[in-house]
């Protein structure tokens, strides 16, 4: 029986067969990410959500970073809208951009270690989110008090 709180061996992503493949190439960029000192919780996340995308470019028969274009990120964003949670709720904009940003950074390392001639998410809009008032605000009291 595992232990409690034990994680389960990670699924690999992609073929890693492939030297230039999507996971290979995330593999690499994940591990370029612990090198420069970037925190464990943001390497996880990254890995998260990239593997969501790579697994979504395989079920369209995509597995190299070159064959990503500007209009297949656009179709990602689109089904990223279209997507439900458990419960049948959409994804909130901030979802969407949680999943989007780390894509669009792992298009820029790809193109700056030359692994891709140009980054087609250079141009890729994320949703626009809301601006949110303060969860903690001042009484009338406490703001007299100050």
């Amino acid at each position: 029986m595992a232990r409690r709180g034990a994680r389960k061996a990670k699924a690999v992503v992609g073929d890693p067969t492939d030297p230039r493949g999507l996971g290979v190439l995330m593999t690499k960029y994940l591990e370029w990410l612990r090198v420069r000192h970037y925190s464990e919780r943001t390497v996880e996340n990254r890995d998260k959500y990239l593997s969501l995308f790579i697994l979504w470019c395989e079920a369209r028969a995509i597995t190299r970073p070159e064959e990503v274009t500007k209009p297949i990120l656009e179709r990602y964003q689109r089904w990223l809208y279209h997507e439900r949670r458990r419960d049948g709720r959409p994804l909130s904009a901030r979802s969407q951009q949680a999943r989007l940003i780390p894509v669009k950074q792992y298009f820029r390392w790809l193109a700056r270690a030359n692994h891709i001639g140009s980054n087609p998410a250079s141009e890729l809009e994320l949703p626009k989110t809301g601006e949110r008032l303060p969860r903690a605000v001042l009484t009338a009291e406490e703001a007299e008090a100050v």
